[in-house]
């Protein structure tokens, strides 16, 4: 969860509502002021005034709980507020990120530099830094101090392993891996690889030529495109063809090439920052080689990788170990690093340090070595975009696949993937947390026995509990502890006792873990949150609400067309602890460029559920009562939702809410057979009254429009006979000549189509007497928000508003939502998108009207739509 959502959260949980309109809307405006829309912490009135409005409604300020500390937002949060805080986790990494954040840098806001003075001008330390502003001022600087001290250390024993092209700054080598050709009759060691462009920069081009010299490949590098060259890999997963003999093979010969242990590595080319070219590639033989090769170290611990093969792939092609994933040079350098900063600690207290800068500075400085990690293996892959090429770290998405072409950064350089920019990060994400905050308390343990960290009923409880079996925590955690153990396992002895993170006790529902067993998973899932909710409950205050915050599809498994997925399980959990959801909030929380938003229609928002204690005197209903309740309050929740801009990708699991809400406020639901309904089954009813809502918005649409909508649910952008199209024109009394006028459908040769959105934009003019269809409208501007920017849509909008009284704006966000819908239903990824992309412009796009100009909204333009 992003610090801003987790800030109004915890202090909207604390502060009684006024009950009065006008005390309220104060309330919710100072609100807007606790959340700074440029994301940044407020500022010290702000947070004076909501520590007194907590104050005010609380006697005793209550310890916030979280049980599952992730990456420390809620203690940071909690903290920032002036409140004590108390979290957990059974993952030792996000553990340590947790303690470092909430535990051991607040004592640091006020803490003097300790390398002041030591050496900085043999060290070469940044003369900005000497004069940092702030209250952490002295601590940023000995991050940086201690980080050279480590930098120099390791350079100067290995950084012989990175020589320094003559032409320029060293950024990374492009590394492919290799396979003998699968044909017996060529001898060839195939590099394998996805492209032959190492840059699409404007002026930059660069590509790979690969020349056939007896039994290798030599590659030369071009500047601009070559149209010769050709990458080995061609269509598919992992399809790829020998440059010699164009033998293709796929992932039966990889996969037993790899258990054979038969990949090797072949240097592609080199990327340099050159001072007068910039960013220009040279061919491996155009750089000095290095004149000494990596020492492997002989103690790294040899963590296996997950078992599960669709997010750890590596395994299948013979690289079982985390170490498997790495250059012996980066084995080596890594290993440097950490052994550098388990060091520190002598050396920090011999330059005057106390106990607790010590800690904090060793601590900080290996999370960098995590962080270092990320953007040295063999996961990096190297970006093409319209800038300069640029290393990607691993983890774009939550897995480890199997790339067969990568790049390695510089450890030693200031681009990506170098020492100095990891410190440089941390630094930053130091200087946003509060100087005022008291340390709060960070342990590691199992979720279920949280509730006993605190004294019974004293706490407020705000978490964000893992997401069913989405994500494997601990074992893509093992990635990073690897190299955090070694460098902190004498600093922190409690979490860095065991060779891998813990896994057994994990609480997920991770079939691998239970002899492929999905059922058994489950249950141990359900099981499992049921004892922590119900040690929350106790150790909840009892006038507090439980925050919890969760995101999973709502929709991912169908047993028996009953919905069975990740919310059904949180939610039985729930309902087993003996709570009820008195209140749910959407929130938008995740950023559309991450790998896994990019091209796809993934979740973005969270649903927050505010849970308290069932009451004894709940009623029990039939299935009958909880349909007509559903249908009587559903309507304007969604309506509610979809006015606060949620996006349609995340409207089901929005809707989630509001139906379970009206479930668990009963003490049962009865099925006609006198059974108590399963929650799979209530989630079932709940998505199917929100088809219907979104299906009921088409009696306000125009008979085109409805037409249309009729024709893309069975066609799409596909063509259809022209019979079928004129019976579904009577059905809905549209007029199919019109819709050909207005340049909305195709027809001809006995077949009708509509046209895409980006040809509708290319469509003669709407007369400015003629009132468009709906559909036409939220095609068009969904294109122009897409491709043509927010003002263009809006210019679009303030004409169509001249058009006439009779159109409302509203049916087109309306329009969209079911859009999103049917595209999605029908597997049309991009249209589902380009619907969702409109709905989540929205708001940027009506303030964008309402800035134009009074020329912009002109009612003598109306004629130009399109």
């Amino acid at each position: 969860m992003p610090t801003p959502a987790l800030r109004a959260l915890i202090f909207s949980a604390l502060v009684n509502d006024p009950e009065d309109e006008d005390e309220r809307a104060k309330l919710q405006d100072f609100v807007k002021e606790l959340v700074p829309s440029d994301g940044k912490a407020p500022g010290d009135e702000v947070l004076s005034r909501a520590r007194e409005l907590i104050a005010k409604d609380n006697l005793t300020l209550p310890t916030v709980l979280d049980p599952f500390a992730g990456g420390g937002s809620t203690i940071v949060e909690a903290l920032r507020l002036g409140l004590p805080a108390v979290s957990s986790d059974l993952n030792p990494v996000a553990a340590l990120i947790t303690r470092v954040l909430g535990e051991l840098l607040p004592p640091m806001a006020s803490a003097a530099s300790v390398s002041y003075g030591l050496g900085d001008e043999v060290l070469g330390l940044r003369e900005s830094f000497k004069s940092t502003a702030g209250p952490y001022s002295g601590f940023s600087r000995d991050l940086q101090h201690y980080g050279q001290v480590v930098q120099l250390a390791v350079e100067e024993n290995l950084g012989q392993l990175y020589p320094m092209p003559p032409q320029g700054r060293l950024v990374a080598y492009l590394w492919a891996r290799t396979v003998p050709c699968p044909n017996p009759a060529c001898s060839l060691t195939v590099p394998l690889y996805g492209s032959e462009w190492l840059s699409k920069q404007p002026g930059r081009e660069a590509t790979l030529e690969p020349l056939v010299e007896g039994d290798h490949v030599r590659f030369v590098v071009h500047r601009g495109a070559n149209k010769s060259s050709r990458a080995t890999k061609t269509t598919g997963r992992a399809r790829f063809e020998c440059p010699s003999c164009r033998t293709v093979f796929g992932e039966k010969q990889l996969r037993a090439a790899g258990g054979a242990g038969e990949l090797g590595l072949q240097l592609m080319a080199v990327c340099v920052d050159d001072a007068s070219q910039g960013r220009i590639f040279l061919a491996p033989d155009e750089i000095p080689a290095s004149e000494v090769e990596a020492t492997l170290p002989i103690d790294l611990d040899e963590i296996e990788f997950g078992s599960n093969t669709k997010n750890f792939s590596t395994g299948l092609y013979g690289l079982t170990r985390q170490i498997d994933v790495y250059t012996p040079r980066q084995l080596a350098t890594l290993t440097a690093f950490a052994d550098e900063i388990a060091n520190l600690p002598k050396l920090i207290e011999a330059d005057g340090g106390s106990p607790e800068q010590v800690r904090a500075i060793t601590s900080m400085l290996g999370l960098c070595i995590g962080k270092l990690a990320q953007s040295n293996s063999a996961l990096v892959r190297w970006r093409l975009r319209a800038g300069p090429s640029k290393a990607e770290p691993a983890f774009g998405t939550q897995a480890v696949p199997m790339l067969w072409d990568f790049a390695e950064t510089d450890p030693f350089g200031h681009s990506v993937g170098s020492w100095t920019a990891q410190v440089d990060s941390v630094i930053e994400v130091v200087a946003a947390l509060s100087a005022e905050a008291a340390p709060g308390s960070v342990v590691q343990c199992d979720a279920r026995v949280a509730g006993d960290l605190v004294p019974e009923g004293s706490a407020l409880i705000v978490t964000d509990p893992p997401y069913f079996g989405q994500i494997n925590y601990a074992d893509l955690s093992d990635y990073f502890y690897l190299w955090i153990r070694r460098a902190l396992r004498f600093v922190h002895r409690d979490l860095f006792g065991t060779r891998s993170t813990p896994k057994k006790a994990e609480l997920v529902a991770n079939p691998a873990r239970h002899g492929g067993d999905k059922n058994v998973a489950r249950k141990y899932f359900i099981d499992g949150f049921t004892e922590v909710f119900s040690s929350l409950r106790k150790a909840g205050r009892p006038d507090l609400p439980i925050v919890v915050a969760y995101a999973h599809k709502s929709e991912e498994e169908t047993v028996d067309g009953i919905v069975s997925s990740g919310w059904e399980s949180l939610l039985q959990a729930v309902q087993n602890a003996g709570l009820q959801i008195v209140r749910t909030w959407p929130v938008e929380a995740t950023s559309g460029t991450r790998m896994i938003g990019q091209g796809a229609n993934a979740l973005s928002t969270y649903v927050i559920l505010i849970c308290r204690p069932r009451p004894a005197s709940q009623r029990t209903i039939d299935r009958q009562e909880f349909l007509e309740e559903l249908t009587h309050a559903l309507p304007p929740a969604i309506e509610e939702l979809k006015a606060s801009n949620i996006l349609p990708v995340d409207l089901p699991q929005a809707s989630i809410g509001p139906g379970m809400q009206i479930f668990s406020s009963y003490a049962q639901v009865l099925e006609p057979t006198g059974e108590p309904m399963r929650i799979g089954t209530a989630l079932d009813l709940i998505r199917q009254e929100l088809n219907t809502i979104i299906r009921q918005d088409a009696g306000a649409y125009d008979a085109n429009t409805n037409w249309c909508i009729d024709w893309y649910q069975q066609f799409g952008w596909k063509a259809g006979a022209f019979g079928d199209a004129d019976n579904m024109a009577n059905g809905h009394t549209a007029n199919l000549a019109q819709l050909d006028k207005l340049g909305v459908i195709s027809s001809g040769g006995g077949k009708v189509r509509l046209i895409r959105p980006e040809d509708l934009a290319a469509a003669q003019a709407i007369s400015g007497a003629t009132l468009p269809p709906a559909w036409a409208v939220t095609l068009h501007l969904a294109y122009l928000a897409e491709h043509k920017g927010y003002t263009e849509a809006a210019r679009f909008q303030n004409m169509i508003a001249t058009l006439a009284d009779a159109f409302q704006l509203g049916s087109v966000r309306d329009l969209a939502h079911q859009l999103y819908r049917d595209a999605d239903n029908s597997k049309r990824t991009e249209d589902a998108g380009l619907f969702n992309g409109l709905v989540a412009a929205w708001s940027t796009i009506a303030e964008t009207a309402d800035r134009l100009t009074e020329e912009d909204r002109d009612p003598s333009r109306r004629g130009q739509l399109f």
